[in-house]
C-alpha cells in the first residue's frame, strides 16, 4: 500500500462518514449535507482523524469540511498516477487547500486507471471501512452496496447512528425547458454564440475548496447551474477551454453561428450524463470581433480528411458525422485555448437567458444586449 503525507495519522483513532451516491446537483439545504456537516464537526472536535476520499461529491464534501474544522484526515485515492501518487497528492493538497501536516493519502489502486475511474470505488469503500474505528452512516440507500458493506462489518467496529437520516430525494432537480412554447423565429444574427450548461462539480479552473464553500451556502438551488455558469463567465471575463470530443486532446472553446431559435431545436436531455447537451444561456460575440480574436469556423470532413489538411488547421477539424448525424448543421466556430474576454468591448457582446427575471441579474454586463429566450 502506497502512502503519502503524514503517515503518523494512520495510528490515530479514525472515523468514516458514509453517504450513498447522491444527486449530481446537490444544494446546501439537502439533509445529507447538513447531517454530514454536523458529523464532521462532532468527530473532529472529539479528536478523530476522518477518512475521506476524492472523485465523488459525498466524499469530497467530508474532506473540505474536515479542513474547515481544522481536523486531520486520511484521504483514500481510488486512482494512482505514473509517479506513484506524488502528483495526485500534491494536486489534492492544492485543490482542497489542505494542510499537509494534517493530511495523509492512501492509494488503493496499484496501476493507473484514468479511463475507468469507477473501477476503484468498491476497493476504496472497503479500505475506508477497514481503516476506521468508528463508522458513521448518514444517508444510506436501502439495498445499496454501502448498506451491504455495513451489514457485513467486523463486530469490533463501532457504528455511530447519531447522524443517520433517511435516504431522501434531492431538493434541487435538473432544469426543465419547454422549448415547444418558444417562438423560434429569430432574425439572422451577426454573432457567434457559446452556450453554457450545468457543471457537475467545480467550474473549470475552480478549486474544490471554493466550490464546496459555495455549495454549503447555496440554499435550495444548485450553485453551478446553467445560468450561474454564464454569470461566472462574465465575472471571470474568461471562457475556459475543454478538450472534450476534440482530437489529440486539444483544448478549445466552441461557438455556433446558428440562429438562437434554430439552436434551441438542438437541445437534448442526455440521461446517461444527467444533463443537457447545452442550456438556453449563452454569450455571443460579434463575428468581425471574433475573427480578430482568432476564432475560426471549424473544418468539417470525413475520417480520412484529418491527415490531409495542414497541421495548423488540424485543431479546427471536426468530423462531419455518420449515419443519421450531420454535425455540420451546428456551424461550429472554435478558439484554441482559453478565451480572454477582457479585451472585447462590451458593446460587441450579446447575452441569452431563459427567464425575464434573469436578465436583470446581468447588471454586470451593463453595456451589452440581453435577450430572453423563454416564454416568461
Amino acid at each position: 500500500m502506497i502512502i503519502k503525507g503524514n503517515r503518523d495519522l494512520l495510528d490515530h483513532r479514525a472515523a468514516v462518514i458514509l453517504n450513498s451516491s447522491q444527486s449530481k446537483t446537490p444544494c446546501g439545504h439537502d439533509r445529507w449535507i447538513s447531517s454530514t456537516s454536523l458529523a464532521v464537526a462532532d468527530l473532529t472536535g472529539a479528536g478523530y482523524t476522518i477518512i475521506t476520499s476524492i472523485g465523488l461529491q459525498t466524499w469530497e464534501l467530508a474532506a473540505c469540511l474536515t479542513a474547515k474544522n481544522k481536523g486531520s484526515q486520511i484521504i483514500i485515492s481510488p486512482e494512482i498516477d505514473n509517479e506513484e501518487g506524488d502528483t495526485i497528492f500534491r494536486d489534492t493538497l492544492d485543490r482542497f487547500d489542505l494542510n499537509p501536516d494534517n493530511t495523509a493519502m492512501v492509494f488503493t489502486a496499484v496501476e493507473s486507471k484514468a479511463n475507468k475511474p469507477k473501477s476503484g470505488w468498491i476497493m476504496r469503500d472497503k479500505a475506508a471501512l477497514h481503516l476506521a474505528d468508528r463508522i458513521v452512516p448518514v444517508s444510506i440507500r436501502r439495498g445499496g452496496k454501502l448498506q451491504a458493506l455495513i451489514k457485513n462489518l467486523d463486530s469490533r467496529k463501532e457504528i455511530d447512528p447519531r447522524f443517520s437520516i433517511e435516504y431522501n430525494q434531492p431538493l434541487s432537480r435538473p432544469a426543465r425547458y419547454n422549448i415547444e412554447t418558444v417562438n423560434r423565429r429569430y432574425p439572422a444574427i451577426d454573432y457567434i454564440i457559446h452556450w453554457t450548461r450545468t457543471c457537475h462539480g467545480p467550474w473549470p479552473g475552480e478549486k474544490e475548496s471554493r466550490y464546496y464553500e459555495r455549495l454549503l451556502k447555496s440554499g435550495d438551488e444548485y450553485t453551478n447551474n446553467g445560468f450561474n455558469t454564464l454569470i461566472n463567465i462574465i465575472r471571470e471575463q474568461r471562457i475556459r477551454a475543454s478538450s472534450r470530443k476534440i482530437r489529440k486532446g486539444i483544448r478549445a472553446v466552441g461557438f455556433s453561428d446558428m440562429n438562437p431559435g434554430e439552436m434551441l431545436g438542438w437541445m437534448r436531455w442526455l440521461p446517461k450524463r444527467v444533463n443537457w447537451n447545452f442550456e438556453p444561456y449563452g454569450v455571443g460575440i460579434r463575428k468581425d470581433t471574433a475573427i480578430r480574436m482568432g476564432i475560426r469556423p471549424v473544418i468539417y470532413g470525413g475520417r480520412d480528411d484529418y491527415d490531409k489538411i495542414p497541421a495548423d488547421d488540424r485543431p479546427y477539424f471536426q468530423g462531419a458525422g455518420e449515419k443519421d448525424v450531420d454535425w455540420r448543421q451546428e456551424r461550429e466556430w472554435r478558439h484554441i485555448g482559453d478565451l480572454d474576454l477582457s479585451a472585447i468591448p462590451e458593446k460587441d457582446f450579446i447575452y441569452y437567458v431563459w427567464r425575464g427575471s434573469e436578465s436583470g441579474l446581468l447588471d454586470i454586463a451593463r453595456d451589452s444586449k440581453v435577450v430572453v429566450l423563454g416564454p416568461y
